[in-house]
């Protein structure tokens, strides 16, 4: 539930709408905080030095917002919902937003080996790194000892490397 201090949260938008949504919210009267994380994508169009930059999460970006801009950022052109769960707006934690901003700007890997604790469905935190204090839940065991991690406040996933130092159970 959103109160009147802003918190962070997911927004979906029409397809390919990305960056027209984000425009939107930076004219909107008052502005609506916004973070579209980007991707460097290699294409067969462009050529080896050329890496068009594409939105990290296709159709979502995150507003920063209070319960008083809700309506706005709902009706803003081009979105399609705030991301929510029985009626309820779900909150991305600023360590979340944190992470993905380090790992936006490094565009790096992250290792990840198996240990007893890393198993199909088990919560894990990320020690260090770009991901550093981000929990997630690993959902499929990938070759070469990789992970899908899961994070946890989006339902999106997407696969990373963590070296097994830099992982462990949040319980520890």
């Amino acid at each position: 539930m959103l109160t009147s201090t802003p918190s962070w949260a997911a927004v979906m938008t029409r397809s390919g709408a990305e960056t027209l949504v984000a425009n939107r919210f930076a004219e909107a009267e008052p502005p609506i905080e916004y973070y579209l994380p980007l991707l460097a994508v290699r294409d067969r169009r462009h050529k080896k030095d050329d890496m068009p930059e594409k939105p990290m999460f296709p159709c979502y970006l995150f507003v920063r917002i209070n319960n008083k801009q809700i309506f706005q950022t709902r009706t803003t052109r081009g979105v399609i919902a705030i991301v929510s769960s029985n009626h309820s707006i779900i909150q991305v934690p600023d360590r979340e937003i944190e992470a993905i901003r380090r790992f936006e700007a490094s565009q790096r890997k992250i290792h990840l080996h198996e240990t007893a604790q890393l198993v199909k469905g088990a919560e894990v935190t990320i020690l260090s790194g770009e991901f550093a204090g981000m929990q997630g839940r690993l959902i499929k065991d990938c070759k070469d000892g990789n992970f899908s991690v899961q994070i946890s406040a989006l339902n999106i996933s997407f696969v990373v490397q963590v070296k097994r130092s830099e992982l462990r159970p949040p319980s520890e």
